[in-house]
């Protein structure tokens, strides 16, 4: 089981913004970018459920879709919303309560690669698999529960 109990989350970057389905959107392939709060309901929470092997699954809880990314996993790849599920792994952070989310079953061409903000300069700004760097906390994701 991961360290975080399922249920419905808001998952921010300590201190910052929130993971965001752009627009909401239930389209495939949709944006999964980092905003501020936004007001509308279900774009920025989301449905974590734990799976038997310690990984886990998040849905977006208005458009319905999985945080995911298009066939293989591979530095750079763009996050977005799925119909399929993906599994996640959650690796603690150094900060109790914050965690890296990556992508299980060992280094891809050598590296872990992790949920990160993209290379691309563009607002919002979006989110990409990246090389997993436990020593960076701007890395690191905070799951706050919903009441």
């Amino acid at each position: 089981m991961t360290p975080v109990p399922n249920g419905t989350c808001v998952i921010t970057r300590p201190g910052e913004q929130m993971l965001t389905m752009e627009r909401g959107s239930s389209e495939p392939k949709t944006a999964v970018v980092l905003l501020p709060p936004t007001g509308n309901p279900g774009e920025q929470e989301w449905q974590l459920d734990n799976l038997g092997n310690g990984n886990c699954t998040l849905r977006n809880l208005r458009s319905g879709t999985y945080l995911s990314f298009d066939s293989d996993p591979e530095a750079n790849k763009p996050i977005a919303g799925f119909p399929e599920a993906r599994e996640w792994a959650l690796y603690q952070s150094a900060q109790p309560g914050i965690f890296h989310i990556v992508v299980p079953g060992g280094p891809v061409d050598g590296q872990e690669l992790a949920l990160d903000l993209s290379l691309l300069r563009i607002f919002p700004p979006r989110l990409a698999l990246r090389p997993l760097d436990v020593g960076n906390a701007r890395q690191a994701w905070m799951f706050q529960p919903m009441e």
